[in-house]
């Protein structure tokens, strides 16, 4: 390394000027010879964040090398500092995201700072089992739920560079299923660790899952989950109640591993029957059981169904579905059936079965009637009925001749 020579009684100014203001100066003063002498040493940190020298201070002191005899102090030349400074600088700045927040290692406890971003009912909901469980839980929302959270013992931010900036391991989302893409959008992701985990809890799983992967770098680790119950269904404990969930990417570090295991923990820990499948697995079932109760559940509503002093057992169990389902937004429900590619195919179903149901129940009735039923009692059937059954037969006579 080249090293520069120098002393006071050499230089005509009575100082050396530093490279900058946040320069670290060294002050080497004695007396020789009836001269003040002064040394000044120029060191200047990195530029970036974490504020780290090419050196320790301390080790550059150790390196000052000092002649008493002639009062000179040797040490290495800035050029050479801060030509490898601006190397350093040039190699950290290809990342966006901060270095700062990517060299935290994740604890080795189980203990995880979970972010919700959506605290409505679900988030709050949710919240509760974490904070029960002893882990860490901020929040964020575009309404101020700030008592809320305050009662639940959850942090509240409401500005989502606040919470990105508290580190958490888990960024989980619990948006509506419309508005999942904007809030990813919006969040400043360049304030989270390289490695955070990001979860989502929608009832659909193929879109969020590739929102995750075209919005998110490669650095952050992806699971895609969903708790098949809610505030209602789930509002006494979560036992047996079905928690799905795909790990999408993750790392193949230990401490990342762990991490998304003790997630999941968290819903076995609360006696949920753990599933795991792919997202589009899923997508398939649950347009098939998830959609279709909810389709049910919204017809009956229209039906406008009321209790009676004669509810059988069945009876109640369709009131309580429709109760449960029309619970939750309109916008869920259509969010079933926008973002689950399979959904458009299970109504299309629900209508076509309908017909073959009314076409089965007319035909049986027309089948008894043409048997055992004089003509006067035919007609004497309800007039709806009776109009139905003739339609039938003039269909089924169609169809014979075609």
């Amino acid at each position: 390394m080249h090293l520069t020579m120098f002393s006071l009684s050499s230089m005509q100014s009575n100082n050396i000027q530093t490279q900058s203001s946040s320069s670290l100066l060294i002050n080497h003063h004695h007396q020789h010879n009836g001269f003040h002498h002064l040394t000044y040493v120029s060191i200047r940190p990195s530029p970036r964040i974490h504020h780290r020298l090419l050196f320790s201070p301390r080790a550059q002191i150790d390196n000052l090398t000092t002649t008493s005899n002639n009062n000179y102090v040797s040490i290495p030349s800035l050029d050479d500092n801060l030509s490898k400074l601006h190397k350093s600088s040039r190699s950290s700045s290809l990342s966006n995201i901060e270095e700062s927040t990517s060299s935290h290692p994740l604890s080795s406890s189980n203990k995880l700072k979970i972010a919700i971003i959506g605290f409505g009912n679900f988030g709050q909901f949710i919240a509760k089992a974490f904070i029960k469980q002893g882990h860490i839980v901020l929040a964020h929302s575009r309404t101020d739920y700030s008592l809320m959270a305050q009662s639940l013992n959850v942090n509240f931010f409401k500005d989502p560079n606040d919470i990105c900036e508290q580190h958490p391991d888990i960024i989980l989302l619990c948006t509506s299923i419309n508005s999942l893409e904007r809030v990813i959008c919006s969040l400043p992701i360049q304030k989270l660790k390289r490695n955070t985990l990001f979860v989502d809890v929608l009832s659909v799983k193929e879109f969020p899952k590739n929102i995750f992967l075209q919005s998110l770098p490669q650095e952050f680790d992806i699971l895609c989950t969903h708790p098949m119950f809610g505030p209602t269904s789930g509002k006494d404990n979560w036992k047996g109640l079905p928690f799905m969930f795909d790990k999408v990417r993750i790392g193949q570090k230990e401490s990342r591993i762990n991490r998304v295991n003790n997630f999941i923990n968290i819903f076995e820990k609360e006696g949920c029957r753990m599933v795991e499948m792919s997202c589009c697995e899923h997508d398939k079932y649950a347009a098939g059981s998830q959609f279709t109760t909810h389709t049910i559940g919204r017809l009956l509503q229209k039906l406008g169904p009321e209790t009676t002093p004669i509810n059988t057992k069945g009876y109640e169990k369709l009131l309580n579905l429709m109760e449960n389902t029309t619970a939750d937004s309109f916008d869920l429900y259509c969010g079933l059936f926008m973002y689950n590619n399979n959904s458009m195919e299970v109504l299309e179903k629900l209508d076509a079965a309908l017909e073959s149901l009314k076409r089965e129940l007319f035909g049986k009735v027309l089948e008894k009637l043409e048997k055992k039923v004089e003509k006067e009692s035919r007609l004497a059937l309800p007039t709806p009925l009776a109009k139905n059954i003739e339609k039938l037969q003039v269909e089924r006579k169609e169809e014979a001749l075609s």
